[in-house]
């Protein structure tokens, strides 16, 4: 029987754990009242740069806190993100969501730990991870609109042209464009131009948000916060992009190479449904390929940016959105010089 959707009118604190998990425990109090309070545990798992994550336990059973850093609305939908939650998780990828309290959200507990950069890496995990790509564009439904150069226009509404300290504003000046919006109308055009297929996306298939269950040899998806329709091949090429990792600043020697990249696009379309299964389908996508990736690049080099403004978590985003946005300026270069030849 599934769990009906509850909202609670509680906040849990970001820098006290008592406080945290006291108010934790109150949500529990309703949404699971067989549970003992004094016997719940608490691990706390938080990788990403933009949440806090933990996972409270009673028994055999677990349910996973995410609470919302500071801020992180002005780069998140959250209400989109409560409806691809829901729409992923009928359609078998995503956990169950129990609910959502003022800055968080409680779902379930997917068995499996998340992937590490040298386990990614392994071309044994990349037909388990070029598969559930495949599946997921496959079969959850979308209304054929990409919507990621939206996105990056809202992002681009909430940066502040002036930053709160001078070496930031020094930075920024000398290592970004006055018109970013240029810059996402210029790559627009051209991907416009492609007719690429358009599928239900995760959008962030970075290292954490991807678990691999040993005991199934199973891969699965989590955190969904940018998860909209979009281009198939966007999914694709930033999922290439994060083989770089997101601890400190990304070496991106670390990314595949061009035949990993070519045997990982075989395997998706293996199991996928487009009826071009061939060297052709495979050569096209291989040639549009760059140009996705520096899409991506820009698309998390404005995030950074409004981050960096914003979050009050401890990480050098100023600098992340620099290095994502030389890739997405050398990546487009490597697009444009493919197709004049």
């Amino acid at each position: 029987m599934a769990t009906p959707f509850e909202d609670f009118d509680v906040d849990l604190s970001l820098t006290s754990q008592e406080e945290c998990e006291n108010s934790a425990r109150s949500i529990l109090a309703k949404l699971r009242p067989e549970w003992t309070p004094s016997e719940i545990t608490f691990e706390y798992f938080s990788v990403g740069i933009t949440n806090k994550i933990f996972s409270a336990g009673f028994g055999t059973e677990h349910v996973i806190f995410r609470v919302f850093g500071h801020n992180t609305s002005k780069v998140i939908d959250r209400e989109n993100e409560v409806t691809a939650w829901k729409q992923l998780a009928e359609h078998g990828f995503a956990a169950p969501l129990y609910g959502k309290f003022n800055n968080g959200l409680i779902c379930g507990f997917l068995e499996g730990k998340s992937l590490k950069i040298e386990e990614m890496k392994d071309s044994r995990f990349h037909v388990n991870i070029a598969k559930r790509i495949a599946q997921l564009h496959t079969s959850v439904p979308n209304d054929g609109k990409a919507r990621v150069f939206d996105k990056m226009r809202t992002f681009l509404k909430q940066l502040d042209p002036k930053f709160g300290k001078s070496c930031q504003q020094k930075f920024f000046d000398e290592n970004f464009p006055k018109d970013l919006e240029a810059e996402i109308k210029k790559i627009e055009s051209l991907i416009v131009k492609l007719k690429e297929p358009i599928a239900f996306c995760h959008n962030d298939l970075l290292v954490h948000n991807i678990v691999y269950n040993s005991e199934k040899n199973t891969i699965e998806f989590i955190d969904y916060e940018y998860a909209f329709p979009n281009y198939a091949l966007f999914d694709i090429a930033n999922h290439f992009c994060e083989y770089a990792g997101v601890e400190g600043t990304p070496d991106y020697s670390k990314c595949l190479t061009k035949d990993e990249k070519w045997l990982f696009i075989n395997d998706y379309l293996r199991f996928g449904k487009e009826k071009e299964h061939c060297d052709t389908r495979i050569a096209s996508m291989f040639k549009n390929l760059p140009l996705f990736e520096a899409a991506a690049h820009l698309f998390w080099a404005v995030w950074a940016l409004v981050q960096a403004q914003n979050s009050t978590i401890d990480f050098d985003y100023l600098t992340y959105a620099y290095a994502r946005y030389q890739q997405y300026e050398k990546r487009y270069q490597k697009y444009i010089s493919g197709t004049q030849h």
